[in-house]
């Protein structure tokens, strides 16, 4: 790989490594996940069955769209928006960071079996002018790009079911979330106990789980801070997750928006990515 292509994985993998970790919007109102001050020594029955029916219906998502906004471990604040569906297999991400070690306009597509990370003008700098970077979704190589896979793959509703396991999961009272009536819910999560618990039989919503608590796991959190806003029909209108990490501090609130409708994401032209893959491969036809 020549030295301009490994500046290129520095710069592009500095703007996005943590990224969207929640999901990853942070106008949170009522009171603090941490202070317990008010939970009960055994979370009320009524209260954990309400939150268990939100993540039910969280879990039967195919698509989502969201805001978010908040600070990640080691690159300062985020905000943007972001959209995922499992059915096909796709996301768009479009962040601003700033007040970290990187700043700028960034954007993140998964199509198939790709990832796409576009830089804007400050990528185009290291990539011979060209915007985005391909990486096959199995490529954990250099320059920061390890986390890709787990980035492209952030599922904000599969972290909002970890709330109904907190052992102080609690009602915080009655909230208007941008004009929409909610009830306001909010607990701490032990990760370790969280990945010690049967999921019960393997589902699509169990899979999800198991994914979300390994991914707060390779960050080194040991305890989150959750609040859920739960509207009409059950359905999660914003969420907001607190933990310290490896690298530092993570909170990060999303604000639900579509919900099962369809998403559609085309990959950037070829004409304006680079694929160090390829011309990895190029190189050794050619050595060979």
């Amino acid at each position: 790989m020549t030295y301009r292509s490994r500046t290129a994985f520095r710069v592009v993998g500095a703007l996005l490594t943590g990224a969207v970790l929640g999901g990853t919007a942070a106008c949170t109102a009522g009171g603090a996940a941490g202070d317990r001050s008010g939970a009960s020594a055994r979370p009320d029955a009524t209260t954990v069955a309400a939150v268990q029916r939100a993540a039910t219906k969280g879990a039967g998502l195919n698509s989502l769209s969201y805001r978010v906004s908040g600070k990640v471990p080691g690159q300062g604040a985020v905000k943007g928006k972001a959209s995922f569906s499992l059915r096909p297999r796709v996301v768009e991400m479009r962040m601003t960071a700033s007040g970290g070690l990187q700043e700028g306009e960034f954007s993140v597509r998964l199509v198939r079996d790709a990832v796409y990370v576009g830089g804007g003008e400050q990528a185009a700098v290291v990539l011979g002018g060209k915007h985005w970077l391909k990486l096959a979704m199995t490529d954990q190589g250099a320059g920061g790009f390890g986390g890709m896979q787990r980035q492209a793959d952030q599922d904000p509703a599969a972290q909002a079911s970890l709330l109904p396991g907190s052992d102080d999961v609690r009602k915080v009272g009655e909230e208007t979330v941008d004009g929409v009536r909610t009830t306001h819910y909010a607990g701490v999560v032990d990760v370790a106990k969280a990945a010690k618990k049967p999921t019960g039989k393997r589902s699509s919503g169990a899979e999800r789980r198991t994914k979300v608590i390994e991914q707060y796991q390779e960050l080194g959190v040991s305890e989150l801070k959750l609040d859920l806003w739960v509207g009409p029909g059950d359905r999660t209108v914003k969420f907001r997750q607190r933990a310290r990490a490896t690298q530092g501090p993570l909170d990060i609130s999303i604000r639900f928006l579509d919900v099962n409708k369809p998403v559609t994401v085309q990959a950037p032209p070829a004409s304006d990515t680079v694929d160090p893959e390829a011309k990895l491969k190029g190189a050794s036809r050619r050595l060979g």
